[in-house]
């Protein structure tokens, strides 16, 4: 939840940056950025947990491939690739937005094997 509320903001953020209205706001978008990286990988964690409990590593794998896109994406922000830097945002903003209902279908899983 945490992960796609940071990922929202950043796609806001993104938007107001790539359009010209809010450039003063990379730092910012650059700051969210780290910390919705950090957010994605304490999710994986989670997601592997639920994974190994419920006997399906299918959201673990997906959760896990949004932070490591996610550190591609700051090395594609380092180096000033914009327009790819863009269109890996948007295919992570598909990606985060896609898990969320996989991972409630695991937690219903999860609460009926409690």
């Amino acid at each position: 939840m945490v992960t796609t509320v940071l990922v929202v903001i950043q796609l806001v953020l993104g938007l107001l940056i790539a359009t010209g209205i809010a450039g003063q706001l990379r730092d910012v978008h650059a700051g969210i950025g780290y910390l919705t990286t950090l957010a994605a990988a304490v999710a994986a964690v989670f997601a592997w947990q639920v994974g190994s409990l419920v006997g399906s590593k299918g959201v673990f794998f997906h959760a896990l491939s949004l932070p490591i896109l996610m550190i591609v994406q700051i090395g594609l922000a380092e180096a000033h690739l914009e327009i790819v830097h863009i269109i890996l945002g948007l295919a992570i903003v598909v990606g985060v937005v896609g898990l969320v209902p996989m991972a409630a279908k695991q937690a219903a899983k999860l609460r009926s094997h409690a």
